[in-house]
């Protein structure tokens, strides 16, 4: 498999991930007990798309997804920007989580319904860097890689 080196791929990668992170938040707010079923049925391909796509653009988005002793100065600044810009998505998950939580809270069994709910977003959270890369990184110089092989 070769790894996209076009912002309108990644960028397609991005939108399929959020989508895939969509449909599993959509799926934990429906775990109750009538809709458990049709919420499981959710969380199973969308868990799937969005692992899948988080993991492409992991690929995708290269070395400033990287270690820091493998990096240059400007591919250590967009690592940071982007970890900085994650940090800021996940504040905002987080608040989103607490508001779940409060309704959660006068609900049966609103443990189960609170712990569905922070795990769907911390995995969306920990995709967050690899999103901002994959908006933000321009496309790479086809220069670059002349003479290498295809991965």
């Amino acid at each position: 498999m070769t790894t996209t080196r076009t912002r309108s791929d990644r960028r397609r990668l991005a939108v399929a991930a959020v989508i895939g992170h969509l449909v599993v938040i959509a799926g934990a707010a429906l775990l109750r007990e009538p809709t458990l079923w049709f919420a499981v049925g959710l969380m199973g391909p969308g868990l799937c798309l969005c692992v899948g796509a988080a993991t492409m653009l992991r690929k995708a988005v290269g070395r400033p997804g990287s270690t820091a002793k493998d990096l240059d100065e400007r591919e250590l600044l967009l690592r940071n920007r982007a970890h900085y810009a994650a940090f800021q998505g996940i504040c905002v998950l987080m608040l989103v989580d607490l508001g779940y939580g409060l309704y959660a809270a006068g609900q049966p069994d609103s443990g189960s319904l609170l712990s569905a709910m922070t795990a769907a977003l911390f995995v969306f959270g920990t995709s967050l860097p690899a999103l901002w890369l994959a908006w933000r990184l321009p496309d790479d110089d086809p220069e670059d890689f002349e003479g290498v092989a295809p991965a």
